[in-house]
């Protein structure tokens, strides 16, 4: 089962004294011998589209493993009397079987039969709608000055004053390049005892590729204490100045969420028992209750059910705009050239061996002038590291369908 967008924890920290913030109902965080819990993640947003629900189940109390939980009938209804029922779609994700959004002034529910155990959620309102005002980037500094780079900001201002609790989701696409790219490529014409390689054009894109990862933290802000309904300069995303994510084209896609209160203040929760970089880790006695309970017997749920109205912006930008005329970062490899001999002494063909196992790839024909590794060749050919030659082992040589050179 591909990993939860918001992580959740079963944790139990004993004498923690945990402070919310007063306008902020805390969630009790309940003290029990461990036992198999239900884990639950399901946002219902108000746009139009495929809705889903990720279902698993803890491990014992050793691993921090969890498992998809198939063959569960899920629905989400809301108070006109509407079921929108969801399919599964791989082990432990289930999408709506048509699109739906949440419509304001009605309230939605989550269902979930399972194993024999119905679980059913609290029933939650659609909150205020505010789009994103604006998605931007600068280059500063963090931590007085102990690292330079890129920041990402929201910012965001609702007039009525009714959204207040936010939370923010991002999806990165960053361009590779590969920086020993040939457009040749080295085969295996014949194999040991009598070993002959041969060059030819390569046969697919392996020199600009696109990755795209997704935020894996809870990112959240609320307007409580301030005067108006706003978000100002809040920082999504930091980049280090010196990450190869940054040393070509770069795209970030902004979502913001609108939340209730009680959801803002199950994941502030959530996120101050973590204690980690990582959400998804520390499976301990203990869950932290959310608004899902089972109606057949006191199983512990774990999780929220959140209906939130979303709004989102992508922004683009080269490493030039804000480093004119500046080094590029190092690749995420070094790449030296190498000179694999064809046969060795001892009867062995390095330069096949790592042509068939795909660990290096053709760069150009040998040259003693430019050989700084020399040892037991020459081969014909330098050859260099995969990743440094073809961009494949990072991305996808797909250009996505959004993006703008």
């Amino acid at each position: 089962m591909q990993k939860l967008r918001l992580s959740i924890i079963v944790v139990m920290i004993i004498g923690l004294g945990i402070v919310v913030n007063s306008c902020v109902e805390p969630f009790e965080v309940e003290t029990t011998e461990f036992k198999s819990a239900l884990v639950v993640e399901a946002t219902i947003t108000n746009n139009n589209e495929t809705q889903r629900v990720l279902v698993s189940r803890t491990f014992p109390l050793d691993t921090v493993l969890m498992s998809g939980v198939s063959g569960a009938q899920v629905a989400v209804t809301d108070s006109n009397g509407g079921v929108y029922n969801f399919t599964e779609t791989s082990e432990g994700v289930y999408e709506s079987s048509n699109p739906f959004g949440a419509v304001s002034g009605l309230t939605y529910s989550l269902s979930i039969q399972s194993d024999g155990n119905n679980y059913i959620s609290d029933e939650m309102e659609v909150p205020a709608v505010n789009p994103i005002e604006r998605v931007y980037a600068e280059r500063d500094f963090k931590d007085n000055g102990a690292e330079e780079g890129m920041f990402i900001y929201v910012d965001s201002y609702d007039p009525t004053g009714q959204s207040k609790y936010y939370r923010y989701e991002y999806e990165e696409t960053y361009k590779i390049i590969a920086p020993y790219w040939s457009s040749a490529d080295a085969y295996v014409v014949s194999p040991l005892p009598n070993p002959e390689v041969d060059v030819r054009a390569r046969t697919q894109e392996e020199q600009v590729c696109y990755r795209t990862e997704t935020s894996t933290g809870i990112i959240m802000e609320n307007t409580t204490e301030y005067s108006e309904d706003r978000v100002s300069k809040f920082p999504v995303r930091f980049i280090n100045r010196a990450n190869y994510i940054l040393s070509h084209r770069y795209s970030i896609l902004v979502r913001q969420f609108v939340q209730s209160r009680a959801a803002y203040a199950y994941y502030e929760t959530l996120e101050t028992l973590s204690g980690s970089e990582s959400l998804f880790s520390q499976i301990q006695a203990g869950f932290l209750e959310g608004n899902i309970r089972s109606q057949t017997d006191e199983e512990d749920v774990v999780g929220f059910f959140q209906v939130s109205t979303v709004s989102e912006e992508r922004i683009f930008f080269d490493y030039e705009d804000f480093f004119p005329g500046e080094d590029l970062p190092s690749y995420v490899s070094d790449c030296p050239l190498l000179a694999p001999a064809l046969l060795t002494e001892g009867g062995s063909s390095p330069l096949i061996d790592g042509i068939e196992q795909n660990l290096i790839k053709y760069y150009s024909e040998y040259s003693q002038q430019d050989d700084l590794l020399f040892t037991d060749g020459p081969g014909p050919y330098f050859m260099v590291y995969r990743v440094c030659s073809d961009c494949t082992v990072l991305g996808e040589n797909v250009v996505p369908d959004f993006w703008v050179e």
